[in-house]
């Protein structure tokens, strides 16, 4: 392959998988920053690895997996730990995802935003400024006037309450 499919075949890939190598980025990291990180690195690594690609795989996995190691060594760089547990649960539920292609990965996360939207007030606050707003449980404590534990527990909860709305919508294994 030239140089130019290569660039080619990449760009078409990368436009298919961006929003949800973005959406793991940001699950990985909760930090806006870091996801941007962690999505602009992998792409770097990608294209520069991309003799390396077996095509027998699917290429959102190969993404993925170039995007964890990306975040463990930025995570190691920061003194911060990544949940291996939490990770494989987000990959398993991102492989379940491969399968869906423009209009129905859109589809898809509209679902997810109207499971978001069904949460009631404070798991709502909670999840929104922990994924669209960054923030750490104790940053969120202290903006709520609350405990960091009530707030990992509401975090927890409001979780739980998103994966049983996508559960009994079919977008969860």
């Amino acid at each position: 392959m030239t140089v130019q499919n290569a660039k080619h075949v990449f760009e078409i890939l990368m436009h298919e998988h961006s929003d949800r190598l973005m959406a793991f980025a940001h699950a990985m990291c909760r930090d806006r920053s870091a996801a941007e990180d962690v999505f602009q690195e992998t792409l770097l690594r990608a294209w520069k690895g991309l003799d390396g690609y077996d095509s027998a795989r699917p290429f959102g996995a190969w993404l993925r997996g170039i995007a964890r190691n990306t975040a463990h060594e930025l995570f190691r760089k920061n003194l911060r730990t990544v949940d291996d547990d939490v990770l494989n649960v987000i990959a398993t539920q991102a492989d379940h995802f491969d399968g869906a292609v423009g209009t129905e990965f859109r589809e898809r996360m509209e679902i997810l935003e109207q499971c978001i939207a069904a949460l009631s007030g404070a798991y709502a606050e909670t999840i929104d400024l922990t994924y669209r707003g960054g923030l750490s449980v104790d940053r969120i404590a202290v903006q709520v006037s609350s405990t960091t534990e009530a707030v990992k527990k509401r975090l927890q909860r409001g979780r739980a309450m998103i994966a049983e709305c996508l559960a009994r919508k079919g977008l969860l294994t």
